[in-house]
């Protein structure tokens, strides 16, 4: 009677799934992803609305891109590892803020890129980051009235009209907040900031006078 060894059929399972992808292929799916990954930091960054560009961001949406698409390499080859896999990843946390809604949708079409290129859908792939692209600069183009980002700005100074004068001529300056004790004054403002608002807000803070300056997202995390 012959015993039939479990081991054997799994190993054997494991070797011929995983020879099924060519190094070829594996290549194929990592340039392809990287060069998607690419052109979703370009959408990023011709779309970005904020204060202090981000180069890490940037760089985390082509790591994810290209990790993604070699565990869906893997999942896709062998059912064993990817059991292994869908058990390990289910423990993993992720406790890094993001600040911003617009950082989340991205990180979603870096995923969702590296998922279809390790899947080996190439014509979707470039044809879907092509449109989502399109998209993204439309909506950006057309739901925003300006590329500046809107934020807070706490400015501390001793008591002088020109420097409140300088902060109420920032793009959709709105007062929230008035504090004058003794000599200094302390504005809270919402403004919309761009290159030429950070620039005005760069000379504010060395005038004389001028103690502090922060500018702080709707998260309240300073930035300047």
């Amino acid at each position: 009677m012959n015993t039939i060894n479990f081991t054997d059929i799994i190993k054997g399972k494991f070797l011929e799934e995983f020879s099924a992808i060519s190094i070829q292929q594996m290549l194929i799916a990592i340039a392809l992803s990287f060069a998607l990954s690419l052109f979703i930091v370009f959408i990023y960054r011709i779309t970005y609305a904020g204060v202090s560009f981000s180069p890490s961001f940037a760089g985390c949406l082509i790591m994810i891109s290209m990790v993604t698409t070699v565990v869906i390499l893997v999942i896709t080859s062998n059912v064993v590892l990817s059991l292994g896999m869908v058990g390990a990843l289910s423990i993993v946390r992720f406790r890094t803020a993001v600040k911003d809604a617009r950082d989340t949708a991205f990180l979603f079409w870096a995923i969702a890129t590296g998922i279809i290129c390790g899947a080996g859908y190439v014509t979707i792939s470039v044809l879907s980051a092509l449109l989502l692209g399109l998209l993204f600069v439309l909506v950006h183009a057309f739901g925003s009235h300006q590329k500046s980002g809107t934020y807070m700005v706490v400015a501390r100074f001793d008591r002088d009209p020109q420097v409140e004068e300088k902060l109420s001529a920032l793009p959709g300056y709105r007062m929230k907040n008035k504090t004058m004790a003794g000599t200094s004054t302390e504005i809270v403002a919402e403004v919309r900031l761009d290159d030429a608002g950070m620039a005005t807000l760069e000379q504010l803070r060395s005038a004389p006078g001028v103690k502090e300056i922060s500018v702080m997202d709707s998260l309240a995390g300073s930035v300047l």
